[in-house]
């Protein structure tokens, strides 16, 4: 049995503590501003932050009043949007928050993550004390599952399983989505479907909703579905996010969480957003062609395996060539100015990827230079 040592443990759980988006922290480190650099590492929909800049520049900031502690309202229309009774949802400080209660309210004894995870999803696991394990696809098979995973999880004895489709960083939609729920014999499942909005227009979007979770699922199995609206709305600064599932287990979970957690304000833009939402989905057309091009760009320029650049929801995720540090690389593009993800930290992923979000022309012409330059003379 390997064993972690006190130090070595707060190693792993600072390293699935960083995440994306750290712009400030960045800045703070190399004692800059934050406007010095353009940040690849979110993957929020920045095709549509126009839009919700121009909703929050719109909206007074209701400050007057404590929170509706039921943000009654907007679980009224979330409700509708996912087709379900707004007893079935559970709107909250964003999904990071959700995470934690539902893993505290749940209190599995042993979870099964599919990886590759969000970490804050194993980081929540490890400081609570629940026993985790994680299956991966390996990136020779694009991340999907295939036979020897499905057999993992149907040999599981975890009492909670964790997945995200679409996956992040993994990039993978499962195709086999419904062969997947047929092998899931733990009582529990959640669903982490931040990135599902990004599928509009899609046959997997239908796919990939609770209610066709439901349907997929074994007799008995409760299934909870995790969603955001950072990433798809453009708003990481606003927090808000939802959990739906059966009534009576987030009944459960609201009571047991401190009060006033959404903001008036986020409340009101949630509602904003989803009335708008015909207008961020038309611009999913232009991003998609500009993830297009940025993919097979990558593919080209000597900087990647070209058998392992996929194109995600809203971001690509790349392997180094040659073996090159993800944290290297990352390391070298902060200093020009650019912010990725390294991949490293994230459980499940294998070593030395790189993600990045999928940017309008002119940003992404700024990374792609960078890495055309490193391309042709290393890193």
């Amino acid at each position: 049995m390997d064993l972690v040592t006190p130090s070595g443990r707060r190693r792993v759980e600072d390293d699935l503590a960083r995440h994306g988006g750290d712009v400030y922290a960045v800045a703070r480190r190399l004692r800059k501003d934050v406007s010095d650099f353009i940040d690849f590492s979110s993957n929020t929909h920045v095709f549509a932050a126009h839009v919700t800049r121009s909703l929050i520049n719109g909206t007074p900031y209701p400050f007057e009043h404590y929170p509706d502690n039921d943000a009654a309202v907007l679980r009224e229309v979330i409700a509708a949007h996912e087709n379900c009774s707004p007893a079935n949802v559970l709107p909250g400080n964003g999904s990071s928050e959700l995470i934690w209660l539902a893993l505290r309210e749940l209190a599995p004894r042993k979870i099964l993550f599919l990886g590759p995870m969000f970490s804050e999803y194993v980081r929540c696991a490890m400081l609570l004390g629940i026993e985790h394990a994680i299956v991966t696809p390996p990136d020779g098979q694009d991340f999907a599952c295939g036979p020897k995973e499905l057999r993992a999880i149907w040999d599981s004895n975890a009492d909670l399983a964790v997945l995200c489709t679409p996956n992040n960083p993994g990039a993978v939609t499962y195709r086999n989505i419904q062969e997947l729920f047929e092998v899931l014999r733990i009582p529990r499942v959640l669903v982490d479907n931040t990135y599902r909005e990004f599928l509009h227009g899609w046959p997997e979007y239908e796919a990939n909703t609770h209610a066709a979770y439901t349907r997929y699922a074994r007799t008995g199995v409760s299934v909870f579905s995790m969603n955001s609206f950072t990433k798809f709305f453009a708003c990481p600064g606003l927090r808000l996010g939802y959990l739906v599932g059966d009534a009576t287990t987030l009944s459960r979970m609201a009571k047991h969480r401190p009060p006033w957690m959404l903001s008036p304000f986020a409340e009101i833009m949630g509602l904003l957003f989803l009335e708008h939402i015909g207008v961020y989905r038309d611009a999913l057309h232009p991003m998609r062609r500009q993830g297009e091009a940025m993919a097979l760009h990558l593919r080209r320029n000597g900087c990647f395996d070209p058998d392992r650049v996929f194109l995600g929801a809203s971001f690509i995720t790349a392997a180094l060539a040659h073996g090159v540090p993800a944290s290297v690389a990352r390391e070298k593009l902060l200093h020009r100015g650019v912010i990725v993800r390294d991949c490293d930290t994230i459980p499940g992923m294998p070593k030395g990827y790189l993600r990045m979000q999928i940017r309008p022309q002119a940003d992404s012409r700024v990374l792609l230079d960078i890495l055309d330059w490193h391309g042709e003379r290393g890193w």
